[in-house]
């Protein structure tokens, strides 16, 4: 239940940042005094903070019922990864989803008006945006992590993978791998909270602390185009391990 809530906090995260851009959009019609777009993508991405943190619970939650013999198998631990990684999902195409309405949105306004300004802008400082960028690629390195993680509790319970196991990592006790993967789900937990404060962080930076001479049009250009292609090779790889998952279950 507790996580149910979890994950429909953090998918409601992207949409209300949608809203909330496009209505200061609306009402602030010179380009200088609005938001930049790229204010608006730690906001969103605080989701995936969110929902990585959860998967730590959920997972442990897994590897607790099978130690209680509540649950038992391969099955047990394929359905425990499911419930991981669907949300995860979820909140990446929610993300990438809310923030193309707000770019045509942004469009769609600025068309209207006649406006001859550049439709991705970022009236901000160079410093917060430095910041922007160096916590998006911290975020995406831990939803990496994440990915690792569990595809390494996959390599352990699928027996057609043991000899790739047995490649990368020779012969250790089961004992070093409880170890790894409990370190990794303790190391993902505390960092995706970190995450989560220095994305909010970020993104008040981007809005509040601005250069009105200077639009940074390239450097807003290429967060952009790394925000979505970090999300868009995220969901990828976790759609095909979802995919994965249902095969073998």
């Amino acid at each position: 239940m507790l996580g149910s809530l979890i994950t429909i906090f953090a998918l409601a995260i992207s949409p209300i940042v949608t809203v909330v851009f496009v209505s200061l959009y609306w009402f602030k019609r010179d380009s200088v005094s609005q938001p930049s777009i790229v204010a608006a993508i730690p906001f969103g991405l605080s989701s995936i903070a969110i929902l990585l943190a959860q998967s730590t619970f959920l997972l442990l939650n897994t590897f607790n019922e099978i130690a209680s013999r509540r649950a038992a198998g391969v099955g047990a631990v394929i359905s425990g990864l499911l419930r991981v990684q669907r949300p995860l999902i979820w909140g990446l195409l929610d993300f990438g989803a809310c923030m193309i309405i707000v770019i045509l949105i942004s469009a769609f306004l600025k068309y209207s008006w006649e406006a001859d300004t550049p439709l991705i802008h970022a009236y901000s400082s160079l410093p917060a945006l430095i910041v922007t960028a160096v916590v998006l690629v911290a975020l995406f390195l831990v939803v990496y992590l994440q990915y690792g993680t569990v595809d390494l509790v996959m390599k352990i319970v699928d027996t057609h993978r043991n000899q790739e196991l047995a490649s990368q990592y020779g012969t250790v006790s089961p004992g070093y791998f409880a170890a790894k993967i409990s370190s990794r789900l303790v190391a993902i937990f505390f960092l995706s909270q970190l995450e989560f404060v220095v994305l909010i962080i970020a993104g008040a930076l981007d809005l509040f602390w601005r250069q009105k001479q200077n639009s940074r049009r390239t450097f807003a250009t290429i967060l952009i185009i790394g925000a979505f292609g970090g999300c868009g090779v995220s969901a990828l790889g976790e759609l095909g391990f979802v995919d994965y998952l249902l095969h073998v279950h």
